[in-house]
């Protein structure tokens, strides 16, 4: 029997991808409209957007939204598979952190490093708040 949901692992992964792209578009805008308002010239701001990736309470921030939405992408997967929630939620978390090695070389190795846990183990999470908000046992929730 398989235990991985083609439809959740799909649905759940694109969740988890276009949140944290949304997530990331937020907060570079959200940095780029703070400096402006502040009075920053327009190289300056592009200068300190280039460096974000060096930043760290932009990636400690990236961080917190990126494990809210493993938690989401989990939930969803869960909920979408009924059977094997929680295998089904880390296999959204392994794919999502597979999709991350496209990003290695671009950002610090505590950052990554951080990531190969956290995305597998908030997609869990997410699985457990799905079978918790269903009442159901962990191997079904149908």
């Amino acid at each position: 029997m398989n235990r991985i949901n083609p439809k959740a692992l799909i649905v759940g992964t694109a969740l988890l991808l276009a949140l944290s792209i949304l997530a990331g578009v937020v907060l570079v805008s959200l940095q780029g409209l703070l400096m402006a308002m502040e009075g920053q010239s327009e190289e300056q701001i592009i200068q300190a957007l280039a460096d974000l990736a060096e930043d760290d309470a932009y990636l400690v921030w990236s961080m917190v939204l990126g494990a809210f939405v493993s938690v989401l992408g989990g939930y969803v997967a869960a909920r979408i598979a009924l059977a094997y929630p929680y295998f089904n939620g880390l296999a959204v978390g392994v794919l999502g952190t597979l999709v991350g090695f496209a990003f290695w070389s671009e950002l610090p190795l505590w950052f990554n490093l951080a990531g190969i846990v956290v995305t597998p183990a908030c997609c869990v999470l997410g699985a457990h708040l799905a079978v918790l908000r269903a009442g159901a046992s962990p191997g079904r929730m149908g």
